[in-house]
């Protein structure tokens, strides 16, 4: 049992993690192909995170510790599997049901349904493609068994069974028929396909796209340097190790978000969810300053490492508080950002700017 839960376990947690890194690109990709967020498209995206990762988890993993493990001869008889049941109780029906084999055989058709069912919602593919697909990864599979993870090890440490390969692409098939007579539908929002008004919950979202966007940046810019200070510099990984420094990542990202408003006019959430700015009377070259001041480049500037450090670390969440509330209280949902500049917030989707607009923003 310990078996088959660990490598589930597994998935769970590096499917989550996964997802978190894609979410934000499925999230832009939905408001810039459809005009709004489909929340039942990133759940089945969500769902299909996971069960890649249990596919994974439970056809490669655990990978053995060099000098572990005892070579594995292929299986390349059909019906091998088959033969296995006879190996075991089947004196009735309860004895079929518990018998390891059967189990088995059960276990590998259970895995490779639900691609069916994911390549009929986010493809639109048919029962022939469905099958090929499952046939194509499921020989992939077996072959990186059958090969060590291709060379990796020195001989296959998992079996390389051909029926394996039957029975996977069986699974495939099932799904796919499920899924025709089901009458699944590629998961896609509907509604008209013109601008819309720009909800809170749409600015919220941006918001939040910003301030992850900028905490990632300013992580990977930290580890980057510290990197470069170990494999250029030749300093001691210890002594990095024992001084780290958050001003460089969070300057980096500071110079990112501001460049990115000064260039477009739109931080990294405004391009996630798909909104501009209309210009208003402010020319663009001190709107745009004004704009990231109102925003998130207020919030980063206020969670500065030399603020934290004098007892003002509480001044970044208030900001929040405040911004939050701004978006609330302006009905354009422009809210601080927009009243600092005297622009208003639009929905940028299939919206063609006017002349004046591109010649003042």
């Amino acid at each position: 049992m310990e078996a088959r839960i660990w490598p589930g376990l597994i998935a769970v947690l590096f499917g989550s993690l996964f997802l978190f890194v894609i979410i934000v690109p499925l999230i832009a990709a939905n408001y810039r192909r459809f005009g709004r967020l489909s929340p039942w498209r990133i759940v089945t995206w969500s769902a299909f995170t996971v069960y890649a990762f249990a596919l994974l988890t439970y056809t490669m993993l655990p990978l053995p510790e060099p000098g572990s493990y005892a070579c594995v001869s292929p299986r390349l008889t059909p019906g091998a599997s088959v033969a296995d049941i006879a190996e075991f109780d089947t004196s009735s029906a309860r004895a079929l049901i518990t018998n390891p084999a059967v189990l088995q055989l059960a276990f590998n058709v259970l895995l490779f349904m639900p691609l069916g069912f994911f390549t009929r919602l986010l493809w639109g593919r048919g029962v022939l493609a469905t099958t090929l697909i499952g046939f194509g990864i499921s020989l992939f599979i077996e072959t990186s068994q059958l090969t060590g993870l291709w060379g990796i090890y020195d001989c296959a440490y998992r079996l390389f069974d051909v029926d394996d390969i039957i029975v996977n692409t069986s699974g495939a098939l099932i799904g796919a028929l499920l899924a025709m007579l089901l009458r699944l539908r590629p998961v896609a929002p509907r509604g008209e396909l013109g601008p819309r008004t720009v909800t809170f919950g749409r600015r919220l979202l941006g918001m939040f796209g910003d301030l992850v966007t900028v905490g990632f940046v300013a992580v990977v810019a930290e580890v980057a340097r510290n990197l470069f200070r170990v494999s250029v510099l030749g300093h001691d990984p210890a002594v990095v190790a024992e001084s780290p420094s958050a001003v460089f990542g969070w300057a980096v990202a500071l110079a990112l978000q501001l460049a990115l408003v000064i260039v477009t006019g739109r931080t990294i959430g405004d391009l996630i969810v798909n909104v501009r700015y209309a210009p208003g009377a402010i020319p663009a070259a001190f709107a745009r300053p004004l704009r990231f001041l109102g925003g998130i480049g207020g919030y980063q500037l206020l969670s500065a490492p030399q603020l934290a450090d004098a007892g003002f670390g509480w001044l970044p969440g208030l900001f929040a508080v405040v911004l939050i509330v701004w978006v609330i209280a302006t009905p354009d949902r422009s809210g601080l950002a927009g009243r600092a500049s005297g622009q208003l917030v639009v929905d940028a989707f299939r919206q063609e700017r006017s002349p004046r607009e591109q010649m003042t923003n």
